[in-house]
């Protein structure tokens, strides 16, 4: 498996970019798992056409131990996985934010 990464500062075209290399691999046949972490989730709105609920939202709503897969990944554009994320509310602990570290390392 590989991985990388895009990030800097707003307004550069990093959802862009995200979205077109996804959708580009995806067209050549391979897997691909596209993990957003923008607070306005263009990436995976992008590619599955609709906004989707974060990570954090259903662990929030649901618990860790009744969330399912299929609560917070969806099939996107050409069969591109999105997984959304989500930021911690200002002000709250960062157990939620190593709930985020563990997805993606």
């Amino acid at each position: 498996m590989r991985k990388f990464c895009v990030y800097g500062k707003g307004g550069i075209g990093k959802s862009t970019t995200v979205s077109n290399i996804a959708a580009a691999l995806a067209e050549s046949k391979k897997r691909v798992l596209v993990v957003g972490c923008d607070p306005k989730a263009d990436t995976t709105r992008n590619l599955v056409g609709r906004k989707i609920p974060t990570v954090l939202d259903v662990f929030r709503k649901k618990g860790a131990e009744n969330m399912e897969l299929e609560d917070i990944v969806f099939e996107g554009f050409r069969g591109v996985y999105c997984v959304e994320s989500g930021r911690p509310e200002p002000g709250v602990s960062c157990a939620e934010e190593e709930l985020l570290q563990q997805l993606i390392c």
